[in-house]
């Protein structure tokens, strides 16, 4: 039979955890890291490295200025910038004032209620792909139809009697 011990219970002893340095942080990887001041520092150290590259390039190899805008010409032919291009293909599928307002401003804002909205549509707890089906196949059938509206629109453009962007 186990014995009953009464009265007041001898504290028990505390384990000295060991303090996580930058010496043994490899050994405990699986620690959780503070995020301040390490990470902080970390991103902004590599975010100050990329400005300094980036305005290096700037001026190591400066953008072509073109000739300013002549406003009495009649042949110029807007286009819009590479990455509007899918946006400029649904001006084709939507003709008209009050359309070219739902394909181009009403599609993209339901667009992205819809990016928000993807953790309350999948409800999946897995991470795999195989056991998410509908959330592969909508990713992508959404990554196929920019892709297709860019190529299609990139085409329109170039075949455009005014010649290419550049030209």
């Amino acid at each position: 039979m186990a014995e009953i011990k009464r009265g007041q219970a001898k504290p028990a002893e505390e384990e000295e955890e060991e303090i996580i340095t930058e010496d043994n942080v490899f050994e405990h990887y699986d620690e959780p890291q503070g995020f301040f001041p390490n990470q902080v520092m970390a991103d902004l150290t590599v975010s100050f490295a990329l400005l300094v590259i980036t305005i290096i390039l700037a001026y190591a190899v400066p953008a072509d200025l073109v000739e300013p805008m002549d406003i009495s010409t009649t042949d110029y032919v807007p286009r819009p910038e590479w990455f509007f291009f899918f946006l400029d293909q649904w001006l084709i599928y939507f003709p008209g004032a009050a359309l070219v307002a739902f394909g181009d401003i009403a599609m993209p804002i339901i667009f992205a209620i819809v990016l928000f909205a993807i953790p309350w549509l999948d409800r999946e707890p897995a991470y795999s792909p195989a056991r998410r089906p509908y959330m592969v196949v909508l990713g992508f059938l959404v990554i196929t139809a920019i892709v297709l509206n860019l190529f299609l629109s990139m085409v329109r453009i170039l075949n455009f009697p005014g010649g290419s962007p550049a030209g």
